[in-house]
């Protein structure tokens, strides 16, 4: 059985735009992960602490890093789609949080 390891997208540009010779699959990737790319650094820490302050699962975390939701609706809707509920102040520091990440 396959561990499965959920990599936050500024992670997998950082990987690939680092290395040399890439595959055709490897730059068609890094091109797609800098239209996305919403944070630069410290996306792993930052998956690190939203796992650890609001108790979620590590692939609830990455898509919030991913995404960087701008409003509380926004986070909502992608814990929602996990079926993760979290009261109202941890969503307000969680929104705080995440947007300190793309200042």
């Amino acid at each position: 059985m396959t561990k499965k390891e959920y990599i936050p997208i500024p992670e997998v540009y950082r990987i690939l735009s680092g290395k040399e010779n890439l595959t055709d699959t490897e730059a068609q990737t890094v091109s797609y992960t800098e239209k996305f790319l919403k944070i630069k650094n410290g996306s792993q820490k930052a998956v690190k602490e939203i796992k650890n302050k609001y108790s979620l699962k590590e692939d609830v975390a990455v898509k919030l890093v991913d995404i960087v939701p701008r409003t509380k609706e926004e986070i909502t809707s992608i814990l929602s789609g996990y079926g993760v509920l979290i009261n109202e102040k941890d969503l307000n520091n969680l929104l705080d949080y995440l947007q300190e990440l793309v200042e």
